[in-house]
């Protein structure tokens, strides 16, 4: 009876191991190392390859599924760097949505904040000197300004920054090229003011609306 009874506890001592295990195991999943934009496809140098609980209930992207990230889905909302990535945070839906537009510009140094980065907030003025040229937006003066032409009117009160392009090598006066995703209703505006070199931007706080 004494062998039996310490095979009964050996038994049960190995099951309960055998539990722990399997519930400390972990899977490869894939973090995010860089934002990313919204609407913006997932770059392969962006993933990186970390070990997460298995049993966990967060809806992880496995390390294994990596390859369709890259070629079917984009970011549904902004992704910060060092996110574990989960599905929620992907689409399918190429670009953005039926009420966003995409608007390129180059716009030269003093008409952008330095290290702009992907997914930051932005305000769009109008910087132009001849109030007669302004593009037709119903806009406003910039918020705590006065009416006159030289304080900047608003095209846009926030956009966000979809994709930064390698600025121009030079001196401190280095151009940048980006994209921004904004309303419908003032890509145009925006596009016709960038064309003239009259656009500035200005950085707003992540929590700001």
């Amino acid at each position: 009876m004494a062998v039996l009874a310490a095979l009964l506890v050996l038994a049960g001592g190995l099951g309960a191991t055998a539990l722990v295990q399997q519930a400390g195991q972990k899977v490869d999943a894939v973090k995010i190392t860089q934002r990313i934009a919204p609407g913006q496809s997932i770059p392969d140098s962006a993933l990186q390859q970390i070990r997460v609980a298995k049993d966990t209930d967060v809806p992880f992207v496995r390390w294994d599924q990596r390859a369709a990230l890259t070629s079917k889905y984009f970011a549904a909302a902004d992704i910060p760097a060092g996110t574990l990535l989960t599905g929620p945070m992907l689409t399918t839906k190429v670009g953005v949505s039926s009420d966003q537009a995409v608007v390129g510009l180059a716009l030269k140094a003093g008409q952008f904040p330095p290290g702009l980065r992907e997914g930051d907030k932005i305000r769009v003025l109008w910087v132009g000197k001849d109030i007669t040229k302004a593009p037709v937006t119903g806009g406003t003066p910039a918020a705590g300004q006065g009416s006159s032409a030289s304080n900047g009117l608003v095209l846009a009160d926030t956009a966000v920054v979809r994709q930064v392009f390698k600025a121009d090598s030079g001196s401190a006066g280095s151009n940048l090229s980006l994209s921004i995703t904004v309303a419908a209703d003032k890509s145009g505006p925006i596009a016709q003011a960038a064309s003239a070199g009259e656009v500035a931007l200005v950085l707003l706080s992540a929590d700001q609306k």
